[in-house]
């Protein structure tokens, strides 16, 4: 349960710092619900946090440096706790809950240039693609497709 989760994701983070905090952190499937003291990870660039349980990105504020973040296979609805992630270049939110346009407009100032939203409803919508690119100008690929 939740115990495990805790000392699996406090073990990732320790040998992440052991290793001089330099590559990238890699906390998928630890069974994870958030993320929190994300402060002790400032100097974060690259965060896989892919087939955790994720219901939302609070605290995600501290990620000043981030530039690859993996959220696929998810529980979000919404990518909101992203917007102080100013340097994100690579996203992946594939496979999450993400209805409408409203679930990405929290990070629509970020750079990101490279995005993956497929497998949420959003995807399916008739609005899609256009309502990202219309939110995204930085955006050079979505789903792996190159604009």
């Amino acid at each position: 349960g939740t115990m495990w989760s805790k000392v699996l994701c406090e073990t990732a983070v320790s040998a992440w710092w052991s290793s001089g905090a330099a590559e990238p952190l890699n906390l998928s499937k630890k069974y994870l619900t958030s993320v929190l003291h994300t402060d002790y990870l400032f100097t974060l660039r690259e965060l896989d946090l892919s087939h955790n349980n994720l219901t939302n990105l609070l605290g995600f504020g501290s990620l000043l440096l981030l530039r690859k973040l993996n959220l696929s296979h998810n529980k979000l609805a919404s990518l909101q706790g992203l917007e102080a992630c100013k340097n994100l270049d690579q996203l992946d939110a594939s496979g999450n809950v993400i209805q409408n346009a409203c679930g990405i407009l929290p990070c629509t100032k970020c750079r990101i240039r490279t995005l993956t939203l497929e497998g949420n409803p959003l995807s399916r919508s008739e609005v899609y693609p256009g309502c990202v690119l219309d939110s995204f100008v930085m955006l050079c690929t979505l789903d792996g497709k190159d604009l």
